[in-house]
């Protein structure tokens, strides 16, 4: 799949448009999370793991 984005030039465009692909990124997350064959306690594990990777990774830059 080929995805063309009109890269916007404004800063506050520039904020909205990196929220909103973060938002699609952590959606197709929590979807795929959802969907596999496991109990709940497991996908929160799994989804707090994947929190606390992410976070260790803001907090080092």
């Amino acid at each position: 799949m080929k995805v063309f984005v009109n890269l916007p030039e404004l800063k506050e465009d520039k904020e909205e448009l990196e929220n909103r692909v973060a938002n699609f990124h952590a959606t197709l997350l929590i979807e795929k999370i959802n969907q596999l064959n496991i109990n709940d306690a497991s996908k929160k594990k799994i989804l707090d793991l994947i929190l606390k990777d992410v976070k260790g990774k803001c907090t080092s830059d």
